[in-house]
């Protein structure tokens, strides 16, 4: 084989391990790109004589399938969660990896996805083997030694300057050290990881809700119900990215409107999520355990411990607490540590319609079981409840959609669904093209509050109050170019007392959030909302601000 085929094959490899490390963030300049670590690698094995047996070849060989797994998992949770790979926290998604697949591209085409991404490491293990034999056999001879000492000194030199001279090559730089700085970062944070737990236990038992009295707690909600619903990816860019702010502040403002025509009350803020991109629970996990969840290890400490969490409040109080779950479709041993008197997951929800891809059932069916089995007596005859709903309408891979019924009577147990067309081109097919993924995002999400403004119109009153919150930022495929975490909140209401507590919090009235408005982090929603509606003197709430005038859920620009 010629030299120049040699440096070909080397400079190839190179190129290939830089490459998955670039693509969430530098499209298209990512395709001019060299790995330093693979060039100092493939120098060695021709400078180093000790490094020219069968077992040097093997072990770098090993090393590149070691680095493409490592940049597939860097690639997904980039572009899945906003953030680099951390294998402690996510080798446990790799279930979810393998369910989102089959769920999104069915049986066979997602085993061939996953199947597929089997094969690349063992590819790279195959391809990496004859690099490396090359690079030794290229090693006899004094003029590759000098080109093979040239071409890692170019590397460390361009590295150099990327470290000492940011702006050299402007905006982009063509040598990447991502490879090892995720390999070397796995122990680091693994070890960041192990110490955590005491500081975990420390933050759990500080407690000071509770010190309220009984006859205290929750006092200030008069007995209203309270259903705290959780929209799937609602995130700000749904508000800010003019990609979705068009349709979805559109379909915001008709909801105030449906709203004040049903003689309800509004206010919206915002929320920070510990996470992006995905891991819904650890959301779910932060707002009603009043602790920041931002990882599955956080997650595993708080449900093997002893937090007292929002819905146990709730129920120390004298309500009745409900979770419905239709995105579990397993055994949920972590459930009983939230103290739920009720877990609805999807095989208890009674549902005889179609799924719609990877989701169970419509929203709209969710929403319809909660009233048909929670609400069907007259307040005054059944103690309150507290709701807990995990939304999943506008959940990857955001088709095909359910038709919103109007007639929520006609709803049952949700065979009717059989007869009704989906919605929403093939999941596949968007997949492909990000600008039909995006545009699909938009078209769930405005579904999903389409459901919201038409349950509200009809099972919201003055002894309801309607928690509506997003749970995170969409994957950064679609909430573009942002760091934001925060989420939109919306309450509404019969009774504008119930929504007062929410108005000194820095929430403003109205269905859209005010972008300049506080931005606590979801943890802080628990303390906020049993302090606020715990008052030393009940009345406080009684006659806090009741001015319909200043709650009549009127529109405002974002």
């Amino acid at each position: 084989m010629p030299v120049l085929s040699y440096l070909l094959l080397a400079l190839g490899l190179s190129w290939l391990v830089a490459l998955p490390f670039r693509m969430p963030t530098y499209w298209p300049t990512h395709l001019v790109a060299f790995s330093v670590e693979a060039l100092a690698v493939l120098a060695a094995l021709a400078l180093v004589p000790a490094l020219r047996g069968k077992r040097a070849r093997h072990l770098a060989a090993a090393l590149a399938a070691l680095v493409t797994v490592l940049a597939l998992g860097d690639l997904m949770v980039r572009l899945a969660l906003n953030r680099p790979l951390n294998l402690a926290l996510d080798l446990p998604l790799i279930r979810a990896v393998h369910d989102l697949a089959i769920g999104s591209f069915g049986l066979w085409g997602g085993l061939a996805i996953l199947i597929g991404l089997f094969l690349l490491p063992v590819a790279a293990y195959g391809l990496a083997l004859p690099a490396a034999r090359s690079v030794q056999r290229l090693g006899r001879y004094p003029g590759v030694k000098a080109a093979a000492l040239l071409l890692a000194l170019t590397g460390v030199t361009v590295q150099t300057l990327q470290s000492e001279r940011p702006d050299y090559f402007g905006t982009y730089w063509p040598a990447s050290t991502s490879a090892g700085v995720t390999l070397a970062s796995q122990w680091t944070q693994y070890s960041a990881l192990r110490t955590s737990e005491p500081l975990f236990r420390t933050a759990e038992a500080e407690d000071g809700l509770r010190n309220i009295p009984p006859g205290r707690l929750l006092a200030g909600l008069k007995g209203a119900d309270v259903l705290l619903a959780f929209i799937e990816s609602y995130g700000e860019s749904a508000l800010a990215n003019p990609l979705y702010a068009p349709r979805i502040g559109g379909r915001l403002a008709d909801f105030a409107a449906t709203a004040e025509a049903a003689g309800l009350h509004a206010a919206s803020g915002w929320l920070v999520a510990p996470m992006a991109g995905g891991q819904s629970w650890l959301a779910h996990a932060s707002v009603l355990s009043g602790l920041t969840i931002d990882s599955q290890q956080r997650y595993d400490l708080l449900t093997t411990g002893s937090r007292r969490t929002l819905e146990r409040y709730f129920a120390k109080a004298g309500y009745r607490t409900v979770a419905y779950e239709p995105a579990i479709t397993r055994p949920w041993p972590a459930g009983d540590f939230f103290g739920f008197d009720t877990i609805l997951t999807a095989s208890a929800m009674g549902y005889a319609g179609p799924a719609y891809g990877w989701k169970t059932m419509p929203d709209q069916f969710t929403l319809h079981r909660f009233e048909q089995s929670e609400r069907r007596r007259p307040v005054d005859e059944r103690p309150p409840v507290f709701a807990k709903f995990s939304l999943i309408d506008s959940h990857a891979p955001f088709t095909p959609l359910a038709p919103l019924v109007a007639d929520w009577d006609r709803l049952g147990d949700g065979a009717l669904f059989h007869s009704l067309p989906q919605e929403g081109a093939d999941a596949e097919a968007l997949w492909q093209d990000t600008g039909r993924l995006r545009q699909a995002y938009a078209e769930s999400l405005d579904r999903a509050l389409a459901v919201l403004q038409s349950f509200a119109a009809r099972h919201v009153d003055d002894r309801t109050l309607l928690i509506l919150m997003g749970d995170h930022q969409p994957p950064g495929i679609i909430a573009g170019d942002t760091e934001s975490r925060a989420v939109p909140v919306h309450v509404l209401s019969g009774d504008p007392a119930l929504l007062a507590p929410f108005l000194d919090w820095g929430f403003r009235s109205g269905m859209i959030p005010s972008p300049d408005a506080p931005r606590p982090p979801m943890a802080a929603f628990r303390d906020f909302l049993v302090d606020s509606f715990s008052p030393p003197d009940d009345r406080r709430i009684a006659q806090g601000r009741t001015d319909p005038a200043e709650l009549d859920g009127t529109p405002q620009s974002h």
